[in-house]
């Protein structure tokens, strides 16, 4: 397979105040060639940031400065940092120094055993309160995703291991396929054609299709959306099943194996709803803080600025609540810093209202009732039986 011409040339990405070339690095990069080769001749100082660990950044400081070897169209075409992302950074740096982004132990452990206990007591039961067990082990399915979600964006040995157990042992999800989806909806949130999060048709669309494109339900999404929803773990397994197949490692298969093991123990009423719970109570939460935002056409590389244009967090006052949304309710916050620790994000929310305040950006929020209206509102704009394409949201 020949290469295109831009392909062959050297991986010049921008990062920090020096240019570097990643030729090398893209063929043993954890996240793959590809996510690099989106940042070809551009700026990558604030998504690489936001999902490196400190070896990383310190790894990519040690590399050569090849700015001299940049050609002039390329200096010239790059995105330049808006004012916005230069305060940011240093708001960043502040948090790093500190320790926002150190973990508490005691805290994780005990989210951990809590998701396991609905499980245990989920499984003790299955058999004597069906409808209960699949509650249970539906709502220990949606807090393992979380978890592992928090772990997966985490860093070190200790999250490394625990984003592939809990992803692995409570839902049957592949923690490398995950995350090379999930990193591509954090460094391109919204953008139109390339973050797969919102390309959900023809089940669902954010946009009025191009006539030939369309399907004969979109005018009865808003009816349906929240059915659909429940099968978002299946969805997810399915995919697990294909990546594994494709690129098999013997230890996420291991532990997959086990998962499902696990639900044959179970009468299969039990496991089959506890999946749709799961995926029901999940999808809820992850469609309902970016879909009703702005989506944004082709590639972008304001990374700070389109966080605030695509994202809106959700205040939840109630603590079941606050429990259920499982960190989600702070998207904003989760998306700027990935690799910090979700019980971080409560006391953070203030401290990047006020930043945004000081940087001119806008810092949009919702109640629970707020968002869900929003979701139902998006969903119903685009049942519109107009036929030109739109790819701007609410």
């Amino acid at each position: 397979m020949t290469k295109s011409a831009s392909e062959s040339s050297p991986l010049l990405v921008k990062i920090g105040e020096k240019w570097v070339n990643l030729d090398v690095w893209k063929r043993v990069h954890p996240g793959g060639a590809q996510s690099l080769e989106r940042f070809r001749g551009q700026d990558a100082t604030d998504a690489f940031e936001s999902l490196h660990s400190i070896d990383a950044i310190k790894m990519v400081e040690k590399m050569k400065n090849v700015e001299s070897s940049v050609p002039k169209k390329t200096l010239d075409e790059v995105t330049k940092p808006t004012q916005a992302s230069i305060s940011f950074r240093k708001f960043r740096a502040q948090l790093l120094s500190e320790g926002w982004f150190e973990r508490t132990w005691s805290i994780d452990f005990f989210h951990v055993g809590l998701i396991t206990l609905f499980a245990v007591v989920g499984t003790y039961i299955s058999y004597s309160s069906p409808y209960l067990a699949a509650l249970l082990i539906g709502l220990a399915m949606q807090q393992a995703g979380w978890i592992g979600h928090d772990y997966i964006h985490g860093r070190g040995k200790m999250s490394y291991i625990l984003g592939i157990g809990i992803g692995s042992l409570f839902n049957g999800f592949s923690s490398r396929w995950w995350s090379e989806k999930h990193n591509k909806h954090h460094v391109h949130t919204n953008q139109f054609g390339v973050d797969d999060d919102i390309q959900n048709d023809p089940i669902l669309h954010l946009w009025i299709p191009e006539p030939e494109k369309d399907h004969p339900l979109r005018p009865y999404q808003h009816l349906y959306y929240h059915f659909v929803y429940a099968f978002l773990y299946y969805s997810w397994r399915l995919q697990s099943i294909q990546f594994n197949m494709q690129s098999p490692q013997k230890l996420e298969m291991f532990l997959i194996g086990l998962n499902y093991l696990w639900l044959l123990c179970m009468p299969l009423k039990v496991s089959l709803l506890s999946i749709l719970i799961g995926g029901f109570f999940v999808a809820e939460v992850v469609t309902a803080t970016h879909q009703s935002e702005e989506i944004i056409e082709g590639l972008s590389f304001n990374f700070v600025d389109d966080q605030f244009r695509t994202t809106r967090d959700v205040e939840t006052d109630i603590p079941f609540m606050n429990y259920f949304w499982g960190g989600m309710q702070y998207q904003l916050e989760h998306h700027l810093f990935p690799t910090m620790p979700k019980y971080r994000y409560p006391e953070l929310r203030q401290k990047l209202k006020d930043w945004a305040k000081t940087a001119g950006v806008e810092y949009r929020t919702a109640s629970v009732f707020g968002i869900v209206s929003l979701n139902y509102e998006t969903m119903r704009k685009f049942a519109s039986t107009e036929k030109s394409k739109s790819t701007k949201s609410c």
